[in-house]
């Protein structure tokens, strides 16, 4: 008894009791190709303090947010002199791809053959480096690069050179964008992200042998507030982001277009186990100013904005059935509950494999100027939708949603993207 009580005293006075344990050394396992300090520079829990399990998920999902892993866990390993070693094991993602040929979908040019080359953690260092080639919908091919962390601390770089050739959606007219865009950001804090870049670009509008051409130089301002726990599903957080995009004419000097977009989400566990039900909540607000012609136009009815429209064509524009639908200010928002039917988890092969269900409502109003909002009619979308986690593009999102207007549903339309909404 008397023994028992000296190990028990001895234990209190050195703090080594199961509520008190203190850190002693932090660990990596898995990290085959990734460089140990890409994984150090995100952890906050201090050795020699004692167990803080919130910190210690804040950063398991900061090392699961670099996106280069598949699966993040953490474990805590006891040693012989009573402290404890904490020990992330990951799991890398597929992080590169041979040149590859396949085809690919985007809402604003259809169906393309593309090719790709990307790689992923480029030197170990999660760089990223991907040059692309399309075809068909859409006629590209450019090189993007980025490094989170170029210049110490959350200072990162982004850069893209390419050439994109396809027909507008709704315009009888091709596009012809050469573009040369490079960005710095930095965050302040863990929560304040900002970015800085610049677009130098010539867009071209043609038809037949007549064709309309701006050569602008564009800056690009772009503000976040983050507090979001998991990037590809969040699960709780906020995500507040304004940006502002300035286009000025160089050959046409008195050209100017000005864009501030403010988008405002919200994220809240409906349930006690871990991003299991999810209730997501968005607003999204676009303003512009300067030129306000046709060739800049936006639309109502993608997978971004208010779903369950089928995608306007040559045909419904010219009709102007459904001019309620085109403008170039907007606001919508959007309702989602997510529920994870097959949590997210690695297979043998390496491959990541999980489903999300979601229903949603959409709701949106668009005018050719921010005083005609309240004169709009407001488009309404709801529906349900599948998320799929996929390596290097987060997650594949598949909506199926209809339409509505002044009391009138249509039959509804597919909706395929690459990322969630929101």
């Amino acid at each position: 008894m008397g023994l028992f009580l000296f190990t028990m005293l001895s234990k209190n006075s050195f703090g080594y009791t199961p509520g008190n344990q203190f850190i002693s050394s932090i660990d990596f396992e898995g990290n085959i190709k990734t460089k140990e300090f890409i994984l150090e520079r995100e952890i906050i829990h201090p050795i020699g303090a004692p167990v803080d399990s919130s910190i210690i998920i804040a950063d398991r999902n900061r090392l699961e947010n670099l996106g280069l892993f598949s699966e993040v866990k953490w474990r805590l390993v006891p040693i012989e002199d009573g402290t404890l070693i904490l020990q992330f094991r990951v799991k890398e993602s597929i992080q590169r791809t041979p040149p590859i040929i396949f085809p690919n979908y985007k809402e604003s040019t259809g169906w393309s053959l593309t090719g790709l080359w990307l790689i992923d953690n480029l030197r170990g260092m999660n760089q990223s480096l991907d040059i692309y080639g399309s075809t068909g919908g859409e006629g590209s091919y450019g090189i993007n690069f980025n490094d989170p962390w170029i210049f110490g601390n959350h200072v990162s770089l982004s850069l893209n050179i390419g050439r994109t050739i396809f027909q507008h959606r709704f315009l009888d007219r091709v596009i012809d964008l050469n573009t040369f865009y490079f960005s710095f950001g930095r965050w302040f804090g863990k929560d304040i992200k900002t970015s800085v870049g610049i677009t130098i670009d010539s867009k071209k509008f043609k038809k037949d042998k007549v064709k309309d051409s701006y050569n602008y130089i564009a800056p690009l301002i772009n503000v976040s507030y983050d507090t979001r726990d998991l990037y590809w599903n969040p699960g709780q957080g906020a995500l507040i982001n304004h940006s502002m995009y300035y286009r000025k004419g160089i050959n046409v000097k008195d050209w100017f277009i000005a864009i501030w977009t403010q988008s405002y989400s919200f994220y809240f566990k409906l349930g006690e186990k871990d991003n299991s039900t999810i209730l997501a909540l968005n607003t999204t607000i676009n303003r512009k100013y300067g030129d306000r012609s046709e060739y800049w136009l936006d639309y109502f009815g993608n997978s971004m904005n208010v779903r369950g429209w089928s995608l306007p064509n040559q045909e419904l524009y010219r009709s102007k059935e459904q001019d309620f639908r085109f403008g170039h200010e907007s606001i919508h928002s959007s309702i989602e509950i997510r529920n994870e039917i097959i949590p997210k988890s690695v297979t043998s092969l390496g491959l990541e494999f999980g489903l999300t269900m979601v229903v949603f409502a959409d709701i949106g109003m668009i005018a050719s100027r921010w005083t005609n909002i309240k004169d709009s009619p407001q488009m309404l979308g709801s529906g349900i939708g599948v998320r799929i986690p996929a390596p290097m593009f987060s997650v594949l999102r598949i909506d199926y949603a209809w339409g509505r207007i002044e009391k009138n549903w249509n039959s509804g339309t597919l909706h395929l993207s690459i990322g969630q909404k929101f």
